[in-house]
């Protein structure tokens, strides 16, 4: 070193009193010369200060508006946390749901027969949210709680729960914005046949990762459709008719009684 702090110098710099020019030269030579250091005096009530403001940010846990929204729905603070903790996707499904959406009540009141874009689509809606929902490739904590003891079905079946809440919520807003509609349950048709996509998809997620379970059922639904419209344009409604809601109806309680009795068993 060519030269040292004088004891003036260091308590002009530790009064904050130097220019920049020499508070820069004097950091620079403060952190190379250990006498020069134990010249500046040490502010202890600063550094308590310094280290109680870092343990506060690093150590208090921080809640968001979402998870405090669910806590004080009653639901308990880790569970709130886990469907807090959703993936990036999932949020970008949600702001597309809100698009596609309000593009089905725009053509349903614009187009003949355009409340049929809805009724079509709405099945699928939380569908696509389920695959977005949980698994490695969507979820970048998958690696991570996976290996936890919240991971399995219980995590599986909770993002399952903040998928289809908003989106069954989206969807019966629209449903009832709908023009021409005659009684309320007409409304609801897509119902069943969403939930039973779903439960479809959880039940398939044994086999196979549950984005390819949803891009199967989304598939058969989606050829249904396709098949039934070859047969006659206006064949397709025949998948939402009230006949057909008892066995959508029938479909479902075998499912969840499946997904149940794999819960039970695991």
């Amino acid at each position: 070193m060519s030269w040292h702090l004088t004891p003036a110098q260091a308590h002009e710099y530790a009064a904050h009193r130097a220019d920049e020019i020499t508070a820069m030269s004097v950091e620079a030579h403060l952190m190379h010369c250990a006498p020069c250091r134990s010249l500046v005096p040490t502010d202890e009530q600063w550094l308590a200060d310094s280290w109680a403001e870092l343990r506060d940010v690093v150590d208090r846990p921080r809640t968001g508006p979402v998870e405090a929204l669910l806590a004080r729905t009653g639901l308990a603070e880790s569970t709130a946390k886990l469907l807090a903790a959703t993936p990036r996707l999932y949020r970008a499904w949600l702001a597309a749901t809100v698009a596609v959406l309000a593009a089905a009540l725009l053509a349903a009141h614009t187009l003949p027969k355009g409340s049929l874009v809805f009724v079509f689509v709405a099945p699928v809606v939380p569908l696509l949210g389920v695959a977005l929902a949980y698994g490695r490739g969507v979820d970048p904590a998958h690696t991570l709680t996976s290996v936890t003891p919240l991971a399995g079905q219980r995590l599986l079946f909770l993002r399952t729960c903040a998928v289809l809440v908003p989106a069954l919520t989206l969807c019966t807003a629209v449903a009832l914005l709908l023009p021409g509609t005659t009684a309320p349950w007409t409304a609801a048709l897509w119902l069943l046949p969403a939930l039973t996509l779903v439960a479809g998809s959880l039940v398939l997620g044994r086999w196979m990762h549950l984005s390819a379970a949803a891009g199967v059922m989304g598939g058969l639904w989606a050829a249904a459709l396709f098949t039934l419209f070859l047969v006659e344009h206006s064949a397709p409604v025949v998948l939402l008719a009230p006949p057909s809601q008892v066995w959508w109806g029938t479909a479902l309680a075998l499912l969840l009684g499946t997904l149940l009795l794999r819960v039970r068993t695991a």
